[in-house]
C-alpha cells in the first residue's frame, strides 16, 4: 500500500507494518490503520518529528480509503497541503509526515521494514511446498563440515549466521537470505538478513511443514520486489521462489534458514542448504547447547507474613503478561527474588533471566552494558559486543535501581521498550528483541518525576503493574524462615556443617528490626558460619555484635 521515501536524506525511509496482534503477519487494510512513532499494532515510523499517534487511515467502501489527522504536535501533510479535515486519498497521493514521504497506492502491499532490519511476512499462500527426500552428495557434506567446524568457533550466533549466509549465498546466488530464529509461542524473528533492509515473504505453511518434518521444502511465493530511484522506492509484485531449511538445537526445532530467489532451486541446492542448516543449528542457538547451563530450580520466596503473600499473589497474577513490572521497597528487601519468581512463574521460564544494577553502572560503560557495542568501535574489537537486551533475548530483564539511569539512558531504554529494537553503540542497523522487562527502585521514582529527574514517559512505561515489598521489620513472621533458608543455602557452599540454630538464636534474629532487611540477614549467618567451628549450633554469640547487642533505652 506505501512506499516511502526520507525527505532529509533522499533515501528510503523504512517502516513497520504492523497488522493485528502478531508483528509479521500481513493482511489486506479493511480496518483502520494508526500511524506513529508508537503506533502498536499499525504503521510505526522510526522519526522523532512523528508524533506517536500521527494519523489514522481508515476503509472508506471495498476499495478506497480515508485519511485523518490525530491532532499531531507538527501536522500531517497532503500533497504539500497541510490535512484539516478527513479526505479521502488517491492512487500517488504523498503523505508527509514528519521527515518521512509515504506514497498511497492501492494495489502495492505495505512493506514491513526498518533500516538494517530485514523483512519477514508470513502469509497463508494457496501453493503447495514442494516436498524433498534428498540425500547429500559427499562433496555437499563436506562443504558442511567446512562450515560447521567455523560455525563452532564463531564468536556468537549473529558471526555463525553471517558465515551461514556467505556460503548461501556464493552457492545458490539468491536475491536475499535471512536465518529465521523461533522464539516464545513459535514466533520467527529474522537473526541476519542479506541485503539490510532485505524483503521476504514466507507461507505460514511452508514454515510450518518444514520444522515439523525436518525437510528442505521450497514454494513459488508472490513477493513484494523493491525498485529504488534517487528519491523513492516502488514495490511491484512479482513470482519467486521461496526455500526453506529448518535447523534444530537440543532435538527442538530452532529455525530456518530462507532463501529467495527468482529462478527455481535444483536437487543438489536443496540438499546443500539442508546440509548447512544441519551443521549449523547448533551454533546459530547458543542456548540449545549442551555446555550451556541447565536453569536452576525455582524455589518460590518466603512468604509466611501477610503483606509478603500479597506480594507473591501479585507477582503470580503478573508473570503471565508481557507487561513491565516496577518493584519498590527498601535495599536489600529481594526485589531480584520476587523478580525472578515472575519469570519462573511466566511463559517465559525456559528463556533467560539477567539481572543489572543501573545503580553499578560506570557512566563510560552503562550505555554499552545495556544495548551492546557494534564490532570495530573499538581498536582490535573483533567481534560485537551484546548488550543485556540481547542476552535477555526471549526472557526478563531485571533492571535495579532504575531510578539511578543517567538521563540520555532514560531517552533510550523508552525507546527500546517501545520499538523493541537495540541500537548497539557504533551500529545503525536495529536488532529486534523480545524482552520482558522487570524494573525495581528503592527511591520513589514519581518523587524523581516531579523533580525532573526521570522522565514520566518512561515511569509509566515501566509501571505497567506495581509490587511494593515492605521492609523486613514489618513482617517478623519471615526472618526465621529466612534465616534457615540462608542457612541452607550458605552451608555447602561455605563447606560448613552447621546443625542450626539455638533457641535463644531464634529469639535473637526475631527480636532484632534489620534495617538491612533480608540483604543484612543473610550477611549474619554468613559471617556466623565463617567463624564458628563446624558441628555446633548458632548461638546469639556467634551472630554479629549489632544483631546480639541489646536495644538502647528510649
Amino acid at each position: 500500500m506505501f512506499v516511502s521515501t526520507n525527505v532529509r536524506m533522499r533515501a528510503v525511509a523504512r517502516l513497520v507494518a504492523m497488522f493485528g496482534p502478531c508483528r509479521g503477519v500481513a493482511r489486506d487494510l479493511d480496518s483502520p490503520l494508526i500511524v506513529g512513532r508508537a503506533a502498536e499494532g499499525g504503521l510505526q515510523l522510526l522519526d522523532e518529528k512523528v508524533s506517536r499517534e500521527h494519523c489514522i487511515i481508515e476503509p472508506a467502501g471495498p476499495t478506497g480509503h480515508v485519511l485523518r489527522d490525530l491532532g499531531s504536535r507538527n501536522g500531517t501533510w497532503l500533497n504539500g497541503q497541510l490535512l484539516r479535515e478527513a479526505t479521502r486519498l488517491r492512487p500517488g497521493d504523498h503523505l508527509s509526515l514528519g521527515e518521512s514521504v509515504l506514497v498511497y497506492e492501492p494495489s502495492f502491499d505495505a512493506l514491513r521494514a526498518r533500516d538494517g532490519e530485514s523483512t519477514l511476512v508470513l502469509t497463508r499462500g494457496p501453493s503447495a511446498p514442494s516436498w524433498n527426500n534428498l540425500s547429500p552428495s559427499p562433496d555437499v557434506l563436506a562443504r558442511a563440515g567446512e562450515l560447521a567446524v567455523r560455525a563452532a568457533l564463531a564468536p556468537s550466533s549473529e558471526a555463525a549466521a553471517h558465515l551461514v549466509l556467505e556460503s548461501l549465498h556464493s552457492a545458490l546466488h539468491p536475491s536475499s537470505l535471512a536465518v529465521l530464529r523461533q522464539g516464545l509461542q513459535g514466533s520467527l524473528r529474522a537473526l541476519v538478513a542479506r541485503p539490510l533492509g532485505a524483503h521476504l515473504t514466507l507461507s505460514r505453511e511452508l514454515v510450518a511443514s518444514a520444522l515439523r518434518l525436518g525437510r528442505v521444502l521450497t514454494m513459488s511465493e508472490v513477493q513484494a520486489l523493491p525498485e529504488p530511484d534517487k528519491q523513492m522506492t516502488r514495490v511491484r509484485k512479482g513470482e519467486a521462489h521461496v526455500l526453506c531449511a529448518p535447523f534444530y538445537a537440543g532435538g527442538a526445532p530452532a529455525g530456518a534458514l530462507c532463501v529467495l530467489r527468482e529462478s527455481p532451486f535444483h536437487d543438489e541446492e536443496l540438499a546443500l542448504a539442508g546440509a548447512l542448516a544441519g551443521a549449523a543449528g547448533p551454533s546459530l542457538c547458543p542456548s540449545f547447547e549442551p555446555r550451556s547451563r541447565p536453569p536452576a530450580p525455582y524455589m518460590p520466596p518466603v512468604a509466611e507474613s501477610a503483606p509478603m503473600r500479597e506480594a507473591l499473589r501479585l507477582a503470580h497474577a503478573a508473570a503471565p503478561s508481557p507487561a513491565a513490572v516496577l518493584i519498590t521497597g527498601e535495599r536489600g528487601t529481594g526485589k531480584e527474588e520476587l523478580a525472578r519468581a515472575i519469570h519462573c512463574l511466566g511463559p517465559r521460564a525456559p528463556g533467560p533471566f539477567v539481572a543489572l544494577s543501573c545503580g553499578a553502572l560506570l557512566p563510560e560503560l552503562a550505555e554499552v552494558e545495556l544495548f551492546g557495542r557494534e564490532k570495530g568501535v573499538l581498536p582490535g574489537q573483533e567481534s560485537p559486543h551484546p548488550g543485556v537486551f540481547e542476552q535477555a533475548d526471549g526472557g526478563t530483564l531485571f533492571l535495579g535501581e532504575v531510578g539511578q539511569l543517567p538521563a540520555p539512558l532514560q531517552v533510550k531504554l523508552l525507546r527500546t521498550l517501545q520499538d523493541r529494537m537495540v541500537y548497539r553503540v557504533g551500529g545503525r542497523a536495529g536488532l529486534p528483541v523480545d524482552v520482558r522487562v522487570v524494573a525495581a527502585t528503592h527511591r520513589p521514582l514519581i518523587e524523581a518525576v516531579r523533580a525532573g529527574t526521570f522522565r514520566e514517559d518512561l515511569y509509566w512505561r515501566l509501571n505497567g503493574m506495581r509490587i511494593h515489598l515492605p521492609p523486613l521489620r514489618d513482617r517478623p513472621e519471615d526472618v526465621l524462615p529466612l534465616a534457615e533458608r540462608f542457612l541452607a543455602r550458605l552451608r555447602p557452599r561455605l563447606g560448613r556443617h552447621i546443625q542450626g540454630f539455638t533457641d535463644e538464636a531464634r529469639a535473637t534474629l526475631r527480636a532484632h528490626p534489620w534495617p538491612g532487611n533480608a540483604l543484612q540477614l543473610a550477611n549474619a549467618i554468613e559471617r556466623a558460619l565463617l567463624l564458628m567451628p563446624s558441628g555446633e549450633r548458632i548461638g546469639p554469640g556467634d551472630l554479629p555484635a549489632e544483631v546480639g547487642a541489646p536495644k538502647p533505652s528510649p
